[in-house]
């Protein structure tokens, strides 16, 4: 079988406000062992923020990150699909970060967020195709029992 997907690029702020090392462990719960890199910039008000930013190649690695996630998250994931596929057929998914230092993967809302863009192998690169594919993908790892229990 070929390739669905080619790669996962994850991203969270640590603001000045947080302990960064307890961010980076939320971040790890996404890429585990990945390589995290860290830039620092100032924000608005010249306040001390950091970026962290890791990424995934390895398919396998990537549907394991949708498998960690709840049935209930998947669900909604799949009736919002075409809102989350851009023209150049990445998904943008935005996980609570809280939730993700607790060994959790669930949706997430507002800023406090590690966001996610998974890029879906489609030929011809039409978002339509990449939605196809991307819910096909996420019903086989709803069925085959990855994902996380209903809530």
């Amino acid at each position: 079988m070929s390739r669905r997907l080619s790669s996962l690029h994850a991203r969270t702020i640590c603001h000045a406000t947080e302990d960064c090392a307890r961010v980076e462990l939320a971040l790890r719960t996404v890429v585990g062992d990945a390589p995290v890199e860290v830039s620092r910039t100032e924000g608005h008000f010249g306040n001390a923020i950091e970026v962290l930013e890791s990424a995934l190649d390895d398919e396998a690695r990537i549907l394991d990150v949708l498998g960690r996630m709840t049935a209930e998250d998947l669900r909604e994931i799949s009736s919002t699909i075409g809102s989350r596929m851009d023209d150049s057929c990445h998904m943008f998914l935005r996980l609570d970060k809280q939730r993700a230092f607790a060994g959790e993967l669930r949706l997430g809302g507002g800023e406090d967020v590690i966001a996610l863009r998974i890029k879906v192998r489609a030929f011809p690169a039409k978002t339509e195709i990449a939605a196809g594919i991307m819910g096909a993908l996420l019903d086989e790892v709803a069925s085959s029992g990855g994902a996380r229990g209903p809530t």
